[in-house]
């Protein structure tokens, strides 16, 4: 054998295995960020196919990111091009594998209802699109009969209070003006106990506010599973984050109000005399009254 023409056939042989293995190498060497660029790309591409109504690509393109990253959201997107597409079987088991990767996802009652409204689907076409039997009216309940109050019993004629005393009047030409209360001495820990009160509040007004944004994160992915528009993750964490810290700061701010009402309790408790001062005067002369009770 020529010792040249077996380097030749060697070196071809591991020419073409390069070229054949070479490809693959690089695509596992592939980075994650490179990945999800690519993923972003499909989906961006998919979004706009969708938009334009060409379900059949947006599948695909959704596939391809949903093969580079694993996301179960893209699931859901999958199965809206499907139902769109008007392939009930494939949007069905699409579905199913979204609410089995998410069991706790904010939009599960709306799909459940898209699966079954699809069932239905698949059953009619399977009967030949038998027509549903119209839904019975209710009729508005009647108006209960008006209860009739039986007439009291003669009796004794009640009898009267005994006249009040009519209250004293000051001497003519004095003039008493209204009371001042004293206001009672501030402690340190009715300082606190007020501080502890406005923490409290504001940690309720935080958990008030975080529900709100949660409730409207919530109603944008239904909004947008409505109106048939791609599932963004994005909103869905947004939702999560917001109705975690309304609930912290609803707990923060019983648990931190209740404290601050209790140390009030405690110290108007405590405090047990109160001092009223009312100023009184005339042409000829001019003092004041104070009331003290305890």
């Amino acid at each position: 054998m020529n010792p040249l023409k077996h380097g030749r056939g060697v070196l071809a042989i591991a020419t073409l295995a390069l070229c054949v293995l070479g490809p693959s190498v690089v695509r596992g060497a592939e980075s994650d960020t490179e990945k999800k660029q690519r993923a972003k790309e499909h989906y961006e591409i998919a979004t706009r196919f969708y938009d334009v109504g060409k379900y059949g690509e947006a599948v695909k393109e959704y596939e391809e990111a949903y093969m580079l990253t694993g996301d179960a959201a893209l699931l859901f997107n999958i199965g809206q091009a499907y139902r769109l597409w008007d392939r009930p079987e494939d949007a069905i088991r699409v579905y199913k594998n979204y609410l089995r990767q998410r069991p706790d996802a904010i939009n599960r009652v709306d799909v459940e209802k898209k699966i079954s409204d699809l069932e239905k689907v698949i059953e009619e076409r399977r009967r030949g699109g038998a027509a549903q039997p119209a839904e019975a009216v209710s009729s508005p309940a009647p108006t209960p009969p008006t209860a009739q109050v039986p007439p009291l019993a003669d009796g004794p004629a009640p009898i009267a209070p005994p006249p009040m005393a009519p209250p004293r009047q000051p001497p003519a030409g004095v003039v008493v003006g209204p009371s001042v209360p004293a206001a009672p001495a501030k402690t340190p820990s009715s300082w606190l106990a007020y501080s502890l009160l406005g923490v409290g509040g504001a940690g309720l007004v935080t958990a008030v506010v975080a529900g709100v944004v949660g409730a409207s994160k919530a109603k944008k992915l239904q909004d947008a599973s409505q109106n048939h528009e791609p599932f963004d993750p994005a909103v869905q964490q947004n939702g999560k984050t917001a109705n975690a810290v309304a609930v912290v700061a609803g707990v923060a701010g019983v648990a931190i109000g209740g404290v601050g009402g209790y140390l009030l309790w405690r110290d108007h408790k405590a405090a047990r005399a109160a001092v009223a001062v009312a100023p009184a005067f005339s042409p000829t002369f001019a003092g004041g009254s104070a009331l003290l009770t305890f």
